[in-house]
């Protein structure tokens, strides 16, 4: 956990010297719950919940698209369609962690 905070921290400080809309300087840091164990034991977790992984995504250096890939985001959907899960690695971690494991899953039009 300590790892992955310390990545999106080192993430968001280097937002600051992007070149972003001056308008984001009024985000900030929470504490968001997040669920963390090692991978192996989260990949029971979602396994438990027969989820299937739907998308993959990195988050990238200073949020831009050509930056150094700091960690991966996947995003899972239940076999009946009806939940969603995602979870966030970084490279060389040695833990995963559910930001989201939600219910009534919809598509908007």
């Amino acid at each position: 956990m300590k790892k992955i905070l310390l990545v999106l921290s080192l993430l968001f400080a280097s937002v600051a010297y992007a070149d972003h809309d001056e308008s984001l300087s009024k985000y900030y840091f929470t504490q968001v719950p997040v669920l963390c164990g090692t991978p192996d034991d989260i990949q029971v977790y979602v396994e438990h919940f027969k989820f299937k992984p739907y998308y993959i995504s990195l988050g990238r250096e200073g949020m831009v698209e050509n930056g150094q890939p700091v960690y991966m985001i996947t995003y899972y959907v239940s076999e009946n369609g009806t939940q969603a899960l995602t979870t966030i690695d970084v490279p060389s971690g040695t833990e995963k962690c559910i930001m989201t494991h939600t219910f009534d899953l919809t598509k908007p039009n």
